[in-house]
C-alpha cells in the first residue's frame, strides 16, 4: 500500500495547464472537495477524510 497524501485519495482533485497547443501539464497542486474546497499539494500528508483512490 503507498503512503497516504492527497495524491492517492479519492477526493483529490489535480489542477492541470493547458497550452496553446492543446497539451496538458499537471501541477503540483489541486483541491480536496471533501467536506469543502481546501487547497492542498499533492505530495500532502493525507488529512482524517483521505479514501483510497480506485484505479
Amino acid at each position: 500500500m503507498e503512503s497516504k497524501n492527497c495524491s492517492n485519495c479519492k477526493n483529490f482533485r489535480l489542477h492541470y495547464i493547458k497550452y496553446s497547443r492543446g497539451g496538458y501539464r499537471k501541477l503540483d497542486y489541486g483541491h480536496c472537495v471533501k467536506p469543502r474546497l481546501k487547497k492542498r499539494y499533492a505530495n500532502e500528508k493525507a488529512c482524517s477524510y483521505w479514501e483510497e483512490k480506485q484505479v
